[in-house]
């Protein structure tokens, strides 16, 4: 059975089964400097660097969104995006002023267009979408018959694949870790949650231009607990290593009870800008370490997971956060001065599905590296129908990330009513 399926499976008996979340460090922090809208993206009308990807991708014109705000992403998201009929777990990293590359995870493709259901579908580990301007384009390795993962690292099967993770540009080269898993046995218990765990992290060398990959090796921390660019996040002289165990098999932690489980602690490294070639050096509770092991968590709170993705905008880091992951039921939103904090939460808010909300678990938000037009936090929520087996093969529009914008200054959070 295919990785997202057999994976969100087991997930789906949690989601389903628990109907709280457990939540600290909540406050609202009204005095916080508000974040200025600051310039967007230069938005040619057309894409413009298709001709010059590598050739070793099938491109595909997936048409441009109407804007890069949450309106107008939500509405180009919420549709196929070309072959992409659903994903999950996309990370955004920004090549250029005018480009992005989303690096999605578990995506559906279906070149000829009819497929009905993800069933119908092919399934890779990993896709990528080029962001130019506003207009996007799937890039896919082997052809429109036979789908292949964007990367598939050393080789990939049922049992071992990547996922994406995060990445820098240093100069004419991108370098992207990646996040090697393995398929564990079937969990007795769902509420241990899925039956995956990392390996080992990894790190990718590509041609900002092209896309061309050049190499592909293991990162220069190459351990899982936590992995060192979880998230990764540029500023000044340095790229910021943002640490989580990625712990989704809670069975290999003693099981749901035996908490808090690992994924509750986040932690930081950092290296010279762009340069995730090189070995990092640690946060501690005193400044930075060449060692590891005095480095010190830079948040730890909730049962099963605190997986935050963070972002600078305008000098300011924000993160968002799903407090407990697929069990928990908020969004949260954390700024900071600094990378290693101290973090505030200043806005929650609930994390609600696209549609019709029965049956169906929301994961993994993200922060866009960009404010909404009103200044607003913008978030993408991944989401899945957990019933699928029973509902004719999945749903395809059930299996996209929904956009929406998050007010943090001001006192009030707000997220718009979900619709169909």
């Amino acid at each position: 059975m295919r990785t997202l399926l057999r994976r969100s499976l087991a997930l789906a008996i949690i989601g389903t089964t628990v109907g709280h979340t457990i939540v600290h460090e909540t406050n609202i922090a009204q005095d916080a400097p508000p974040l200025s809208n600051r310039p967007r993206l230069t938005l040619p009308a057309q894409p413009e660097v298709v001709a010059q990807l590598s050739s070793d991708y099938v491109a595909t014109d997936a048409g441009c969104a109407s804007d890069d705000g949450a309106t107008g992403l939500e509405e180009f998201f919420s549709d196929r995006v070309g072959p992409i009929i659903g994903f999950d777990s996309p990370r955004v990293m920004t090549l250029d002023a005018h480009r992005n590359l989303w690096l999605l995870q578990d995506a559906f493709v279906d070149y000829p267009g009819n497929a009905g259901s993800m069933v119908g579908a092919q399934y890779t580990n990993s896709t990528a979408l080029l962001q130019d301007g506003l207009c996007f384009t799937v890039l896919q390795r082997g052809t429109t018959d036979t789908a292949r993962s964007f990367d598939p690292g050393v080789g990939e099967s049922f049992d071992r694949f990547f996922w994406p993770a995060g990445g820098s540009v240093d100069g004419d080269v991108l370098r992207v870790f990646w996040i090697e898993i393995a398929r564990d046995a079937a969990l007795p218990d769902p509420m241990d949650g899925a039956n995956v765990h990392p390996l080992g992290t990894w790190l990718a060398t590509y041609d900002v231009h092209t896309l061309q990959r050049r190499r592909f090796e293991r990162a220069p921390n190459s351990g899982v607990s936590p992995i060192y660019g979880f998230d990764v996040v540029d500023d000044g002289a340095y790229s910021y290593l943002f640490g989580n165990s990625f712990a989704e098999n809670l069975s290999l932690e003693g099981g749901y009870a035996n908490g808090p489980h690992s994924a509750t602690s986040m932690w930081l490294a950092r290296v010279p800008r762009g340069r995730l070639d090189v070995k990092p050096e640690y946060r501690t509770s005193t400044g930075w370490s060449a060692d590891p092991r005095s480095a010190v968590p830079i948040s730890r709170r909730y049962w099963t997971e605190n997986a935050m993705h963070p972002v600078l905008i305008d000098g300011r880091w924000v993160a968002v956060t799903k407090a407990d992951g697929f069990l928990g039921a908020d969004i949260v939103v954390d700024t900071a001065p600094d990378p290693w904090g101290p973090w505030t939460t200043v806005a929650t808010a609930p994390a609600t599905p696209r549609g019709d909300p029965a049956d169906m678990v929301t994961y993994a938000p993200i922060p866009m590296p960009w404010l909404d037009h009103n200044g607003d936090v913008v978030v993408g929520l991944s989401q899945i129908d957990v019933a699928w087996q029973t509902h004719d093969g999945g749903d395809p529009a059930r299996y996209r990330p929904r956009f929406f914008a998050i007010t943090i200054d001001g006192g009030t959070s707000s997220v718009p009513a979900a619709t169909g």
